[in-house]
């Protein structure tokens, strides 16, 4: 398993102060990150390069769906992360302040502390992560076709939405997959569909285990959609 430092509050503060200042964000190779670094600098000079993009602007959820893609791979396949090191903040944190800073930093720009550690559940590159892993569909190609033509909010309304008790992955997959069926046509910024399904579920899990609805998480899923279809 990678070994990385813990960043206080106070150090991650001091760092991004100075990007702020003088926009020069420079990775740290104090400890042994250099092959990470290596592997996803590559991919976002080749997602740039894909979209013809220099600066993120209109292009943000194209960005951020295909470097996602790829973050996902490459930490998944070429160094291992699991479920119990993805949901450890001091771990993105790190790979935020210190591995690809200069990465975050063109996605967000000065003054987004959020995105590189103060907000849990947007800290940036975790975000993405956990996007991709709730939405995966057993192979690159079926999730990469459910996810394209989302947009930041499904981002949003996914990872912020993990529930009292934590993401039910199984769950969040079927929602994924059926938001792409029910969802098709209906997408955009004035699109409410996603959220107004997540905010129902959220409240329906309370008094409702979908393991036990008929048909299980598909069935009770479906219904979902179709009920606020109908509405």
């Amino acid at each position: 398993m990678m070994e990385w430092k813990v960043l206080k509050k106070s150090e991650c503060e001091k760092i991004l102060s100075k990007w702020t200042d003088s926009y020069d964000v420079k990775w740290d190779p104090s400890q042994d990150f250099e092959p990470i670094r290596d592997s996803l600098t590559k991919l976002f000079g080749s997602v740039k390069e894909e979209l013809g993009i220099n600066l993120p602007s209109g292009n943000e959820y194209a960005f951020d769906f295909r470097f996602g893609m790829g973050l996902y791979s490459i930490l998944n396949e070429k160094f291992h992360i699991s479920e119990y090191q993805a949901s450890n903040d001091s771990f993105w944190i790190y790979l935020s302040m210190k591995v690809i800073p200069d990465v975050v930093f063109w996605r967000w720009g000065p003054g987004k502390n959020d995105r590189f550690y103060a907000n849990s559940r947007r800290i940036y590159l975790k975000a993405l992560w956990w996007y991709v892993h709730l939405s995966w569909q057993g192979n690159k190609e079926e999730t990469y076709r459910i996810l394209e033509e989302n947009t930041t909010d499904e981002i949003v309304q996914l990872v912020e939405r993990s529930g009292p008790f934590g993401y039910r992955v199984d769950l969040c997959r079927v929602m994924m997959r059926l938001y792409n069926e029910y969802g098709y046509g209906l997408r955009g910024r004035n699109n409410k569909l996603f959220r107004r399904a997540m905010k129902l579920n959220t409240a329906r899990l309370a008094v409702v285990e979908p393991a036990l609805y008929e048909g299980e998480e598909e069935g009770y899923v479906r219904e979902l959609f179709q009920e606020l279809i109908a509405n």
